[in-house]
C-alpha cells in the first residue's frame, strides 16, 4: 500500500515543488532609477562645483520598463570625504532633476550616488558613478559657429547673410533677424539701408533698417506659419525699391549719393526655419553677474511640463522639469525658471516638452544665448544691441550629450537573479528525486512480479520452490533517503516562496 502512495505521491509532490520553485523563480517586480551625467560646468560663484543630473525613476516588471513618477526620493552624493543630499519626487514622466553642490569635485573624481525612495527597504540606485572617458573640451566662443540661413537667391555687389538668433523661429513670438552686410572694398558697413519683404504668414515689427556696428540690421520677426520665408534688399543711400523688386535711385541728395556709388545693391531670398511647437524663451541677452534672475518660458499651446536647463562652456550648470500654468489674467500657459547665481561667461539656455530634448537640439528643443557678465570680452558691448545681438546670435547650442553615470537596475535585479537560481534548483532537484524514487519503486514492483509468477509456476513440495525468495528487493534506504529529499525540496520551496 505504501508503494502505491508513493508511486502516485511522489510525482504530484514533485509537480508542486517544480510549480513553486518556477514561480519562485521567476522573480519580482521592482523598482529603480537611472542617472543620466553630464559634464561638470564652471564653479559656482562660491567655489563649489554644481552637479545637475537628470534621473528617470521606473518600474521593472519582468524585463518590461515602465517610467513612473515616485515620491520621497533622496539623493546622497560622497566624494572626496564630501557629503551632499537632495530631496524631491520625480514627475508624471518619471523624471527628477536633481541639484548638488561640492568643493573642489572635477570630472573622473570618485563619486559614490545613493539614491532610496520612500517605502523602498533597498537603495533603487547605488555605486559608484561612470564618468564618460576624458574630460570634455571646453567649447569655444571666440568664433563664429552658427550656420546663415541658406538662400534661394543672393545677389548684388552688397553680400547679405541672415543669421538667427537660436537658428529657428519661435512660431507666435517675436525673434530676432540679424542680416550681416558685406560691402565691396571703399564703402563703409555702417549707414547702408536694408529693406525686408516677409513672405505671408512671417510679421515684421519694422521693415526697414539702418546698418550698425559691424555692418548688422536686426529684423524682429514673429512666424505665423511653420513654413515662411523672408526677402531683404540692401542699398547705399536712401533710394525705394521698384515693382520689379530693383532699386531705383530717390532725388536729391540720396539720388546723388546712390549715383556716386554706382548704384551698390544687394539682394536675399530664402525659407526661413521654424521650430514648431518651440517654447518662447523670455530673458534679457545679458545678466549681471552673480545674481539671480528669473527666465519666463511660455508655451505655444497647452502643456503640462516644461523641461529647462543652463550649459556653459563646460557642462551643465542647472536644469528644471517645472509645470506649465496659467496665471491670474494672463491665459497663455508658462513657467518661471530660476536662475543661480553665475559666474561671468557665455551660457546656452536650451527648453524642450521633452526630457533629453537638449542632446541633439531637434524638434521643439530650441535655446537661446545669453551673456553673463563681461564674458564675452573687449570685442562685446554689453549695453550695445547692435555688439551684443550678433555675437550671441553667431553662437548657437550645438548639443549637450549625457550618459548612463549609474543604473540601479542591476542591482536591484541581483536579488531575482538569485532567487531565479535558487527557484530553479529547487525545482530540478525535486524532479531529479522524484524520478530516481519511481525508477526504484517500478523496479521493485517489478522484480515482485515476477517472484510472484515464480512461485506460482512451482509446486509447494517441490524443492526447487524453496530456493525462490519472495523478500522484498533492495534499495529501501535509498528510497527513504529520496523521500526524505522530495519533502526538504517541497519544504525549501514552500520558505523561499514565502520569504
Amino acid at each position: 500500500m505504501w508503494r502505491t502512495i508513493l508511486k502516485i505521491g511522489a510525482p504530484i509532490i514533485a509537480i508542486l515543488t517544480l510549480m513553486i520553485g518556477l514561480r519562485v523563480g521567476a522573480g519580482e517586480d521592482v523598482r529603480a532609477a537611472t542617472l543620466f551625467g553630464a559634464p561638470l560646468g564652471r564653479p559656482a560663484p562660491d567655489g563649489k562645483t554644481r552637479i545637475a543630473w537628470q534621473m528617470l525613476t521606473f518600474f521593472d516588471s519582468r524585463g518590461v520598463k515602465e517610467t513612473i513618477p515616485m515620491r520621497g526620493l533622496s539623493v546622497v552624493a560622497t566624494a572626496n570625504g564630501q557629503t551632499a543630499r537632495w530631496e524631491g519626487a520625480s514627475n508624471a514622466d518619471g523624471v527628477a532633476e536633481i541639484a548638488l553642490e561640492m568643493e573642489g569635485l572635477k570630472h573622473g573624481d570618485p563619486l559614490h550616488l545613493e539614491v532610496r525612495a520612500e517605502g523602498e527597504p533597498a537603495p533603487i540606485a547605488a555605486g559608484h558613478v561612470s564618468w564618460n572617458g576624458a574630460l570634455p573640451e571646453e567649447k569655444k566662443t571666440g568664433t563664429e559657429t552658427a550656420a546663415a540661413a541658406r538662400p534661394t537667391v543672393r545677389s548684388g555687389a552688397i553680400g547679405l547673410d541672415v543669421v538667427i538668433e537660436g537658428e529657428r523661429l519661435i512660431a507666435g513670438f517675436p525673434t530676432s533677424l540679424w542680416v550681416r552686410l558685406t560691402p565691396p572694398p571703399g564703402i563703409a558697413k555702417t549707414g547702408l539701408v536694408v529693406e525686408a519683404d516677409p513672405e505671408p504668414g512671417l510679421l515684421a515689427e519694422r521693415v526697414k533698417a539702418t546698418s550698425c556696428g559691424a555692418g548688422w540690421a536686426e529684423f524682429p520677426m514673429t512666424a505665423q506659419a511653420h513654413v515662411t520665408g523672408a526677402g531683404f534688399v540692401a542699398r547705399v543711400g536712401n533710394g525705394t525699391r521698384g515693382d520689379a523688386g530693383t532699386l531705383e535711385a530717390g532725388a536729391g541728395e540720396a539720388g546723388d549719393a546712390g549715383a556716386a556709388d554706382g548704384g551698390v545693391s544687394g539682394k536675399w531670398f530664402g525659407a526661413l526655419p521654424v521650430a514648431a511647437g518651440a517654447f518662447f524663451i523670455s530673458t534679457p541677452r545679458w545678466l549681471e553677474e552673480n545674481k539671480p534672475a528669473t527666465v519666463v518660458l511660455i508655451a505655444p499651446n497647452p502643456r503640462d511640463v516644461v523641461y529647462a536647463e543652463l550649459d556653459d562652456t563646460r557642462g551643465r550648470v542647472a536644469a528644471v522639469a517645472l509645470p506649465v500654468r496659467t496665471e491670474t489674467g494672463d491665459p497663455t500657459p508658462r513657467a518661471r525658471f530660476e536662475l543661480p547665481p553665475l559666474v561671468a561667461g557665455v551660457y546656452w539656455l536650451v527648453v524642450s516638452g521633452e526630457p533629453r530634448g537638449a542632446e541633439r537640439m531637434a524638434g521643439a528643443a530650441v535655446s537661446k544665448t545669453i551673456l553673463v557678465g563681461g564674458g564675452g570680452g573687449a570685442e562685446v558691448s554689453v549695453h550695445d544691441a547692435c555688439s551684443l545681438g550678433p555675437w550671441l546670435a553667431q553662437r548657437p547650442a550645438a548639443g549637450f550629450p549625457r550618459w548612463v553615470a549609474l543604473d540601479g537596475l542591476p542591482s536591484r535585479s541581483a536579488s531575482n537573479l538569485f532567487r531565479h537560481r535558487l527557484g530553479l534548483a529547487i525545482a530540478l532537484v525535486s524532479l531529479l528525486a522524484a524520478a530516481i524514487l519511481e525508477t526504484l519503486l517500478l523496479i521493485a514492483a517489478s522484480r515482485e512480479a515476477r517472484i510472484s509468477l515464480q512461485l506460482a509456476e512451482l509446486d509447494e513440495d517441490d524443492p526447487a520452490a524453496r530456493k525462490v525468495t519472495a523478500s522484498a528487493p533492495g534499495g529501501g534506504v535509498l528510497v527513504a533517503v529520496l523521500i526524505v529529499v522530495l519533502g526538504l525540496a517541497l519544504l525549501a520551496a514552500l520558505l523561499v516562496a514565502k520569504g
